[in-house]
């Protein structure tokens, strides 16, 4: 096990039940909660027992966050822990089941200790190496997800992430079928522990789209492919100097980091130099909002910048930001320029910025306030602390420091008006501090001693308004992403210093219970505040002043240590203090260790202490008051804080002895001692006195209300603001909003208090404009009172006598969770036409609604899709907008076109939905799809062994071009090879492009070279266009090629060209790619002497001539290689037939597995006469049918012996086609609706069909060879397969429609590998349900099942395939649904069954012909393919039953079952009933109609076996039922098995075996291969040996030591060999029953 208790060891593999999945993931993850099932079950459900037995429920007062408890829910306890507490309210974590409840206080309970020993049963994972491409998944990938919880799967633990608990958690099985529905892009493993641990430890509102990038961003970080300016994170809470570029409003500021200025300074000239320089640039001018350029400014100087709109928008002119300054400009359009790669190296540090507590409501900023803004920062040099990111992640929330230490966001609210949040209440301080003096996170402090030589100021105790629970940090400064090559460049003098030091200034460790006698020094909040012991007052004062003697004329020294003395800037007075942090500026933190209080103070303020001042021990303690609530309410918080002041200085004043008694002692943050304490008189306690007022706050019960991201709810929709904030009140709890107005109503029957006064933020009574009272809140005192109600959510003015107090009495009004919950339309725009809002209120207001609820913001906000019924609101309001845009946009622009964004759409939806384009582009290159992840360097890892060779210089492999030189004038030259290959090479690579086992290209993993040619080849491609150059390219020059999903230059080699583009082959990757003329260039010689970093391979001793490969090798072997060390052993070359590059015969070895070896089970060699047949071409008439058909034995050298690939099907799953080519019911073709590939085809076949006809090719061709064929109707090239040929033509079938011709053999070409590669889009079908055998076709069919199916959209489901016997192409056995009508159904009609005689074996007496002779179809089993089941019917090992685990066959049949079972009975089937007749019986257990067939039969009664089960029963005849054709159609859903490899005939089993094989098997998900198969001798069912293989562990295997043979069974070890488990079957056959 994990040394982590409770945790799975790293690397093992576990059988995990899903219980829970997070449907919308932050950061596109894939969140799970999983049952690690090791063995425990029974040891949580005897816990589960045991808990129900509690220790005593909770008294009064008792329960605090953090405590471990139990709580109930149904009558049934649960473990659980204390989350927080809200008045009478509890937020609870349920450990075993991993979710959040709420609670009261009389559900909870204390347990018994040992009781929480064990650890969760549910733990949360992350699905690893999967990335998550959108936050909107597709349909399909949601209802997938959907499905998941309650199956069990086995997962590798990858890694265990503490102290987060976090398991990433690798399931092959899901990762793979979320990557084929196109929701997610697998990540290396290394990179993905990267990004996860980088996810953990980012705010909660971090946008998760700054992960959702390109597929090369995501997954190559180092290389930044992708052409964007990068921005490097900043650290929240970080303090940093900056200079302020641009002052728009509050909300809109630029701050350019100080300490790069020098460097933003020299690329700025290096820019603007060599854009004055350049000419015009033959590279494309930057077209789109959002894409980097080189600007020429007002000023007349170049910018970085980027576009603000479209070119195709603009009037002459386009609206720039120029980044390294903030400014937005208008420049003219031939002012716009490229930016070269260079430019972008340097990442941008000039930040967007708001004014933290400044909220972005609408206001409309004056002239004069944006003039003083601007008078405050516009140029200048000031410290910015960054707060936060703003919720749009755009910008960052900062508070600006000037010079002086003064805040400039309080300065210009209080010029605004506005009142900051964080000030204190004024009117209780006698004196405000001059000088503002600022903790390291920003807040103030105050002294409060009484010692004389203190500053004036501090004795005025003021008042610091910050959060109860701040804590302080040593770590205040810029950090930036791990990733960036910037790292963070703070620095921290060591806060350790010698041991006499630490007996000198240790602070004060006091026994829990001990009372001291002390003077309050400082107050940072309830939960900070520093002491001093009196008993000591004297000493101190003595020691100040021999302080102030010492230094006032001693020398500066440099500093060595952190504790020293520093001078305070208010009184420049010397004390005793302590460096907390230092900002490699003039100024550091110091905390004075006498008085508690921090300071920023100069260096040159701040000298090593003498060890004579160390005798002293520190004399403030840090403290905080024991047993207080933490406060969410601001405005809570500030009172209390008042209330504690208060308390303080009237002890003070008066001379009062102040008592410090010390309840616990613990450590804060920073680690510092921190001592519990409550300070006392003889008369009062200050706890119990802001307990009390904590007590009578006026504050309602928040609650999120168990609302669970990816729930549903029904809901009443109360008010409505907007379609970003509306109110709705839950369905599920009317009964509480009844409960509410029930105490309302007694509330108001009771006398008014006159002692409770209103006031801002009061809860209240109101009444409503319908005259009803519901509870409220004042918002607004004047110049109306306003309230908001909070169960509708809605505010309204009322008057003084429609409003009175909430009685603090009313406990049950104020606990009570605040009913109405806010909620926002996902995926609309944060701006919205006021008629939008309109329409919307009108129409929701007041009606019942459906939520689907997509993600949680701040402050308890939903954002939902709403869902009328079937409607979705969030659809018809994006209809509703883009509807008034466009007429919006008429209006406005009546010879312009129009926009291509629409103009308030955010810009990072902008960029999710251009990111969803290019993921999908990519998909359609399915075969190039991972080379635009190898396009960036690797590193070579460390497990990879040294080369025996020189790494330096590429040995003779490096993959040898063979170009064409001397074309034209430019002597293009062929690239450097160092020598000639030789036999048996060995490489350490990496596989780059994968086509299949015989065509796919190795890149080495020493990446020197290449990085050396990727800067080479950009510095190329900025050369000139070269005319010449282009004229004589042919296949096989060299050239520099600009790749268009990275935008960047890349060596190439030409294949063919076709009109104005060039298909090429990236050499250094392998990939190939259609390229526009105008991006190709010329190869200078440093680029042509470096040798090819790819290869082109093939494995060794798989020769195509002889044999083909299976359909599932291509997903294997990709699986198998891509993205793993691998080393490669060369053993031959030849040049390759399509491209001008060698191809190697090689075998790859990973992780010491020879790959070679794992491929031959998918290799298929030609049968044993076809490889004999080597006689040359020799022609033979038909005699047989004395026609003109010519048929040819062709010799392997001559025949082409390439095939297409064929359709690949889920069993039972539904595609969307439509027929392309019908003749019968049982001859007809459906092509996918889907025609993406197909245009690709056509363009393809096109180019390919331009070629030189090779005479020689049309010799080769035999039927089911592959080619080339023109079809005359339209006169174009389509792809085609050979039925025959006739004379000089060929009878061709076009695979990618279904119809055949007759087409001249000059109009027949080769077929090209790209278009071999691309499976048929057309398929061959048949009816499935009608066996030819046993009935035949209506002559009105062909015309009926034409009609039926012709030019109409089609639902098809696949049950069976078979080869046709005429042509050599897969047949499908199918279903079609059109628009809810079964086309199989309605076909019945045309046929006609043959009628057979009848035969009852049981009474041969009986007449044959009453017996029922039909029979069920065998179940589709392939012979040594792996199936997953369950056994449904145990007996011994050579007699059990199993079932699919794919249910979706079975519930139709349960279905149909129920609704035949309500038909009458027909008395005279009953007669016809035989051993071996279907029928429908109903079992007694359950009440419920099954199919079953008739083992014999008794009296009134028949012996069953239940065909879906594999159970046997006694049945009343009464009790039976005849089949429907339907249900005859559907195989059997349970198989007979025994279990391969144990004759019966020379063995027997142990007694033992029979209760063992049950519990081995029962309950579980087991892999079954069938072997062979053979009728068993008492039930005529088919009965199956097959190899099980259960949790990891061969069945087979395990029951050899119950098995007693006559002699070793050589059988046996022969049967039993182990079966790859089949990866390509759908995630969606995995059903647990």
């Amino acid at each position: 096990m994990c040394s982590i208790p409770g945790l799975p060891t790293p690397g093992s593999e576990v059988p995990v039940l899903i219980t829970r999945v997070n449907l919308n993931p932050s950061y596109g993850l894939v969140e799970l909660w999983v049952n690690l099932d090791d063995g425990r079950k029974h040891v949580y459900e005897t816990v589960r027992e045991e808990i129900q037995i509690i220790q005593r429920k909770f008294y009064a007062t008792e329960g605090k966050p953090g405590d471990l408890c139990l709580v109930c829910i149904s009558d049934t306890w649960h473990r659980a822990r204390i989350v927080s507490i809200e008045t009478e309210t509890f937020n609870v974590f349920l450990i075993d089941q991993g979710k959040p409840h709420i609670t009261t206080r009389e559900a909870l309970a204390w347990g018994h200790c040992d009781s929480f020993v064990l650890p969760p049963e549910i733990e949360s994972c992350i699905l690893a190496n999967v990335l998550s491409l959108e936050n909107n998944q597709p349909e399909k990938a949601n209802k997938f997800l959907t499905s998941l919880p309650g199956k069990k799967f086995k997962g590798l633990v990858q890694h265990v992430l503490m102290p987060d608990r976090m398991i990433l958690l690798d399931i092959p099985i899901v990762s793979k079928h979320m990557c084929r529905l196109g929701s997610a892009q697998k990540i290396p493993v290394d990179e993905f522990k990267s990004l996860v641990l980088k996810c953990l430890h980012l705010p909660k509102e971090e946008s998760s789209e700054d992960f959702h990038k390109s597929p090369g961003q995501n997954l190559n970080v180092g290389s930044q492919l992708t052409k964007q300016y990068f921005y490097p994170e900043l650290l929240t809470d970080a303090l940093e100097i900056v200079t302020v570029t641009e002052v728009t409003d509050p909300l809109n500021i630029f701050c350019k980091l100080q300490i790069f200025l020098k460097a933003v300074e020299t690329l700025s000239e290096q820019i603007h130099q060599y854009y004055e320089k350049c000419s015009n640039s033959e590279e494309a001018q930057p077209q789109t909002c959002g894409e980097p350029c080189a600007a020429k400014g007002t000023n007349g100087r170049w910018h970085r910048s980027i576009l603000k709109q479209n070119m195709v928008t603009s009037d002459g002119t386009v609206e720039v930001l120029h980044v390294d300054e903030g400014k937005t400009e208008l420049i003219p359009v031939g002012d716009i320029k490229p930016l070269l790669v260079k430019f972008l190296r340097m990442p941008v540090v000039t930040y967007l910025c708001s004014l933290n507590e400044i909220k972005d409501n609408g206001k409309e900023w004056t002239v004069d306030e944006i003039d003083f803004l601007k008078s405050l920062l516009l140029n200048q040099t000031v410290t910015a602390r960054f707060d936060h990111q703003t919720e749009t992640q755009d910008a960052y929330s900062v508070t600006l420091y000037a010079a002086n230490a003064e805040c400039i966001n309080n300065s210009f609210m209080e010029k605004a008006g506005l009142i900051p949040h964080s000030r204190p209440d004024l009117n209780v301080q006698s004196r405000s501090i001059n000088s503002t003096i600022l903790t390291p996170t920003g807040h103030e402090n105050k002294l409060n001693g009484n010692v004389d030589e203190l500053p004036e100021e501090t004795k005025n105790q003021v008042i610091k308004g910050s959060t109860d629970d701040a804590s302080t940090s040593a770590t205040n400064d810029i950090h930036i992403k791990e990733s960036s090559k910037y790292q963070n460049h703070n620095g921290h003098i060591s806060t350790g210093f010698p041991s006499e030091e630490h007996i000198a200034c240790g602070d004060d460790v006091f026994t829990v219970g001990s009372t001291v006698n002390v003077k309050v020094s400082c107050i940072d909040g309830r939960h900070k505040f520093w002491c001093q012991t009196t008993e000591n007052s004297d000493s101190l004062q003595c020691l100040m002043k021999d302080i102030q003697n010492h230094y006032e004329s001693a020398h500066p020294r440099p500093l060595t240590e952190t504790i020293c003395v520093a001078r305070h800037p208010d009184n420049n007075m010397w004390y005793r203090a302590k460096i907390i942090a230092n900002h490699h500026s003039p100024t550091v933190d110091v905390r004075f260790i006498d008085y508690g209080q921090t300071q920023k103070v100069p260096l040159q303020d701040v000298q090593p202490i003498d060890p004579m001042f160390l005798q002293l021990k520190a004399q403030a303690f840090q403290c905080c008051l024991f047993n207080q609530k933490s406060l969410t309410d601001v405005t809570l918080q500030n009172a209390t804080l008042v209330e504690f002041q208060k308390c303080v200085d009237l002890r003070t004043s008066s001379n009062i002895e102040v008592k410090c008694v010390v309840k616990a002692v613990t450590s804060d943050d920073e680690g510092l001692l921190l001592n519990m304490v409550d300070i006392e008189t003889a008369c009062d306690s200050a706890s119990k006195l802001l307990a009390h007022r904590c007590a009578q706050s006026d504050v309602y019960n928040y609650s999120t209300h168990n609302i669970e991201v990816g729930a549903k709810e029904k809901v009443w929709v109360t008010s409505s603001e907007s379609v970003n904030l509306f109110y709705c009140q839950l369905f599920r709890n009317s009964h509480w909003f009844d409960k509410v107005m029930e105490n309302v109503a007694q509330l108001l029957d009771q006398p008014q208090c006159s002692d409770q006064p209103l006031g801002l933020n009061s809860i209240c009574l109101a009444k409503y404009s319908d005259d009803q009272w519901y509870r409220g809140q004042v918002v607004e005192m004047s110049p109306k009172l306003k309230v908001h109600f909070v169960d509708y959510g809605n505010t309204l003015a009322v008057n003084e006598t429609d409003i009175r107090p909430c009685p603090t009495e009313a406990s049950m009004t104020r606990s009570i969770p605040v009913q109405a919950v806010p909620l926002g339309l996902f995926d609309v725009p944060a701006e919205i036409p006021p008629e939008v809002n309109r329409w919307f209120a009108d129409h929701a207001v007041g009606h019942n609604f459906t939520i689907s609820v997509v993600a949680q913001e701040e402050r308890g906000k939903f954002i939902v899709e709403l869902f009328d019924g079937s409607l979705n609101v969030n659809e018809k309001a994006r209809e509703r907008m883009a509807k008034m845009k466009e007429q919006l946009t008429d209006q406005q622009l009546s010879n312009s076109s129009k926009l291509t964004t629409a103009p308030n759409v955010p810009q990072e939806l902008m960029e999710a939905s251009e990111l969803t384009k290019t993921t999908q582009q990519d998909r359609v290159r399915s075969m190039f799809a991972r080379d635009d992840l190898q396009m960036g360097s690797k590193s070579t890892p460390d497990t990879l062994t040294p080369k025996s060779f020189d790494e330096g210089n590429n040995p003779a492999l490096d993959a040898i071009i063979e170009y064409r030189e001397n074309v034209a004038e430019t002597s293009v030259q062929s690239f450097h090879s160092d020598s000639e290959v030789a036999r048996v090479l060995k490489e350490e690579v990496y596989v780059s492009c994968i086509v299949g086992p015989n065509y796919f290209w190795c890149q080495y993993s020493n990446t020197e070279n290449l990085n050396t040619v990727s800067k080479l080849a950009q510095e190329a491609g900025q050369a000139q266009q070269d005319r010449f150059f282009l004229e004589s390219l042919e296949p096989g020059s060299p050239c520099l090629a600009l790749f268009s999903s990275d935008n960047q230059w890349y060596r190439a080699q030409v294949i063919r060209k076709a009109g104005n583009t060039f298909h090429i082959v990236f050499v250094d990757y392998g990939n190939e790619s259609e390229v526009d003329i105008e991006n190709v260039k010329p190869l200078p010689q440093s680029l042509l002497d470096i040798a090819p970093q790819a290869f082109m391979c093939r494995l060794k001793e798989f020769n195509e001539s002889k044999g083909s490969w299976n359909d599932e090798v291509y997903d294997d072997f990709y699986n198998l290689v891509i993205d793993k060390p691998l080393k490669v052993t060369i053993f031959n070359m030849e040049n390759h037939s399509e491209i001008a590059v060698p191809q190697y015969a090689v075998e790859i070895e990973c992780d010491k597995v020879v790959i070679n070896r794992l491929m031959q089970k998918y290799w298929r060699p030609f049968s044993t006469e076809q490889s004999k047949n080597e006689t040359p071409l020799k022609k033979t008439q038909d005699t047989e049918t004395g026609g003109n058909a010519t048929h040819f034995h062709i010799s392997k050298e001559n025949a082409s012996t390439c095939k297409y690939k064929k359709p690949f099907f889920s069993k039972n799953k539904a595609e969307l086609v439509h027929a392309s080519s019908i003749v019968e019911p049982y001859f007809f073709w459906c092509q996918y609706t889907n025609t993406e590939d197909l245009c690709k085809v056509i363009q393809l076949a096109q180019e390919a069909g331009q070629s030189d006809q090779d005479i020689t090719f049309a010799e080769t061709l035999g039927p089911g060879s592959p080619c080339l064929a023109l079809f005359s109707s339209d006169n174009q090239w389509y792809r085609a397969q050979v039925i025959r040929r006739v004379n000089d033509a060929f009878c061709v079938l076009f695979v990618d429609y279904g119809n055949e011709s007759e087409v001249d053999i000059k109009d027949v070409r080769s077929l090209p590998q790209t278009l071999l590669e691309i499976t048929p889009q057309a398929f061959l079908c048949r009816l499935d349900g009608f066996d030819e055998s046993k009935g035949s076709w209506d002559d009105k069919a062909s015309d009926g099942f034409y009609n039926l199916l012709v030019d109409k959209p089609l639902k098809l489901t696949v049950f069976s395939m078979e080869d046709h016997p005429e042509i050599k192409v897969s047949q499908f056995s199918v279903e079609i649904d059109y628009e809810g009508v079964v086309v199989n159904i309605a076909m019945e009609t045309y046929w006609k069954p043959l009628i057979e005689e009848c035969l009852m074996m049981e009474n041969p007496q009986s007449p044959r012909g009453n017996v029922s002779t039909c029979m069920y179809k065998e179940p589709s089993i392939s012979k040594s393919k792996t199936e997953m089941v369950y056994a449904s019917c145990i007996a011994e090992p050579h007699f059990f039953w199993c079932q699919y685990i794919n249910t979706e066959d079975l519930c139709k049949v349960i279905q149909l079952a129920q609704e035949a079972g309500q038909s009458d009975q027909d008395m005279t089937f009953t007669e016809t009933l035989g051993p071996g007749s279907p029928c429908l019986a109903l079992f007694s257990s359950d009440n419920q109609w099954h199919r079953a067939r008739v083992m014999r039969k008794t009296d009134n009664t028949l012996h069953v076996l239940f065909v879906d089960y594999g159970n046997e029963s006694e049945v009343d005849i009464k009790d039976v039922r005849s089949l429907p054709q339907t249900l005859l159609e559907i195989a059997p859903q349970a198989f007979l098995c025994r279990l391969n490899g144990f004759d019966e005939s020379k063995g027997s089993w142990q007694d033992e075996v029979y209760d063992d094989f049950y519990n081995l098997l029962i309950d579980k998900q087991l892999k079954v291969t069938v072997f062979c198969a053979k009728d068993h001798s008492e039930i005529a069912v088919p009965h199956y040996a097959v190899e099980m293989e259960c949790e990891g562990a061969a069945v087979n295997t395990l029951m050899e030591k119950y098995w007693k043979g006559e002699g070793s069974d050589d059988a046996l070890v022969e049967n039993l060999e182990a079966v790859s488990q089949d990866e390509t079957r759908t995630v969606d056959e995995n059903v647990e029953v």
